[in-house]
């Protein structure tokens, strides 16, 4: 299947928006959960690197137990959880520290410009799983804001947690800002703010 244009730009604008509430009726396809999994692990890092690791969560006690660890979203003196994180699909993104280490080892270097590199390994791959699963039909929501310790916990996890996208089906009967538990709380919308693009030919 070949994707117009116009097909792309509406991906790429719903990719933007974060999706707060869920259809949980329904389920990822296996042939789509593992098509985004492997955007998400075989997307650009320096040099190839594994400097992250991806957990995929579709079990439903895990997912409510990873979203209790999202407090924190102020808003008009309210303090809410993150809904995003109670999608069908939820990606985390850890650290992977051991293999940092033997990368500073194999290069003799002590260079904090690996954790500028990890930072942009996780970001270029929640990137291409942000762009991917719109392009599916699905919609996603990025979650920074999280208990690092109780989530490394839940998951049994040393390294630290870097972050957690919620990937699935809308709830086709609420605007996507309406908190997914809680109907009396809608986030906040900002409009993408312009970026300066220079053509140099």
């Amino acid at each position: 299947m070949i994707l117009e244009h116009n097909d792309i730009k509406k991906a790429i604008i719903r990719s933007q928006h974060c999706q707060r509430n869920w259809d949980l009726s329904k389920e990822l396809p296996q042939e789509d959960l593992e098509l985004i999994v492997y955007a998400a692990s075989n997307c650009p890092s320096k040099q190839n690197v594994s400097f992250y690791n991806v957990h995929a969560i579709t079990n439903r006690d895990v997912i409510e137990k990873i979203y209790s660890t999202t407090s924190g979203f102020s808003y008009e003196g309210r303090e809410m959880t993150n809904s995003q994180v109670l999608a069908n699909l939820v990606l985390v993104f850890s650290a992977n520290n051991s293999r940092i280490a033997d990368w500073r080892r194999e290069q003799g270097t002590r260079d904090q410009s690996l954790l500028r590199d990890q930072q942009m390994a996780t970001g270029v791959a929640a990137g291409y799983t942000n762009l991917l699963s719109s392009m599916l039909g699905y919609n996603t929501g990025c979650c920074a804001c999280f208990n690092n310790k109780e989530v490394g916990e839940i998951l049994g996890l040393e390294d630290d947690v870097l972050l957690i996208m919620g990937i699935g089906f809308k709830d086709g009967e609420r605007n996507r800002r309406v908190h997914h538990e809680d109907e009396t709380f809608t986030f906040p919308s900002f409009k993408k703010e312009e970026i300066n693009v220079t053509y140099i030919k």
